[in-house]
């Protein structure tokens, strides 16, 4: 790819993000984008096949990051746990600034990512990332309680409605378009509130 392509394709990104952010995926327009970067129509799908492909390149690094946060998560949990304790593990309150600083990294990109992805791949992807964790979550509670630890035994459902409402919760900083400073303040507060939660839930 050469420079001018390079050069196109960037502009074809910022150009999208704007027209998604304002129209969500489904009222986005592929004539718009190619009108503003200053292109035809015909040119646009030269460099990306369709919208969804255009759509997929803007929020592929917030993808990214939530991938590789998800294959952390087990990591995290065995270390933090069998460091410090399981209750350590569950109010681990530098995750909540992780996840804060992982979306502010990329703002936009999330933002499209979970709240304007209807009619793509990823208008569940809040579902894929819950289900990553509570895979990861309950693999490791089958760990503890097979070294005889005494926890309340949880079981898929009940951990995946947990996981989500604790996913979501935190996600409203994005909905709601937090300044930086407000998603560490409220997600402290998520934090706090479900450490609780789990200590009770968990018995521990």
């Amino acid at each position: 790819m050469n420079n001018a392509d390079t050069s196109t394709r960037e502009k074809i990104l910022e150009v999208a993000t704007k027209e998604f952010m304002q129209n969500g995926f489904a009222d986005a327009s592929m004539r718009k984008i190619a009108g503003k970067v200053g292109i035809t129509a015909t040119a646009l799908y030269r460099h990306y096949k369709d919208k969804e492909a255009i759509f997929d390149a803007v929020v592929n690094p917030a993808v990214q990051a939530w991938e590789n946060l998800c294959r952390a998560e087990e990591v995290r949990q065995t270390g933090t746990a069998r460091e410090s304790g399981l209750d350590a593990m569950w109010g681990d309150n530098d995750q909540a600034r992780r996840i804060v600083e992982l979306i502010y990294k990329d703002f936009d990109a999330h933002k499209l990512l979970f709240c304007k992805s209807e009619g793509t791949k990823y208008e569940d992807y809040l579902h894929e990332v819950v289900t990553k964790v509570q895979t990861a979550t309950l693999k490791f509670m089958k760990e503890i309680e097979d070294k005889g630890i005494l926890v309340n035994h949880v079981d898929e459902k009940e951990m995946h409605l947990i996981l989500s409402a604790q996913y979501t919760a935190m996600l409203e900083m994005v909905n709601h378009d937090f300044s930086y400073e407000e998603a560490l303040h409220y997600c402290g507060t998520v934090n706090t509130f479900f450490k609780e939660g789990w200590r009770k839930f968990l018995g521990f």
